[in-house]
């Protein structure tokens, strides 16, 4: 389909969405990126956060939790060992989850422990990120 994208966002468990989208922008590990039809091929790492992505006025999101994003001939693949549409979201669980790996960062001493108890705490603000951005998105009537 020439001016879009096609948008496919794959964990081992599933393939969590495969679109075709205008625009995508992601963070890897090097900042922020958005991409557009004919782009040049990459491969990169990406960093703990949300995705957007766009067709037409629309705008979704997705929480990443880190992985590789491929472009290639107009098709912009993530492979990730997580990741959530914001619709998918449970915020309550979020807080909670949120909530214990703040304490338990604080509880750990170990560095590898308070390395783990670091990367939940990431994945957890993020996937509240994605739930507040869809707030903001799209006002309730």
């Amino acid at each position: 389909m020439a001016g879009t994208l096609t948008l496919r966002i794959v964990t081992p468990e599933r393939v969590v969405l495969e679109q075709q989208v205008d625009q995508v922008t992601a963070t890897s590990v090097d900042g922020q990126l958005s991409i557009l039809p004919d782009h040049e091929p990459l491969v990169t790492a990406l960093a703990i956060d949300t995705l957007q992505y766009r067709q037409g006025k629309e705008e979704e999101i997705a929480a990443i939790m880190g992985g590789i994003l491929e472009i290639k001939n107009n098709q912009v693949t993530v492979l990730s060992d997580a990741a959530e549409l914001d619709t998918e979201i449970e915020v309550e669980r979020a807080r909670v989850a949120k909530e214990k790996a703040e304490a338990e960062k604080l509880q750990k001493t170990d560095k590898l422990e308070v390395y783990v108890a670091e990367m939940a705490l990431s994945r957890a603000i993020t996937r509240l990120k994605a739930s507040e951005l869809r707030k903001l998105r799209k006002p309730k009537l």
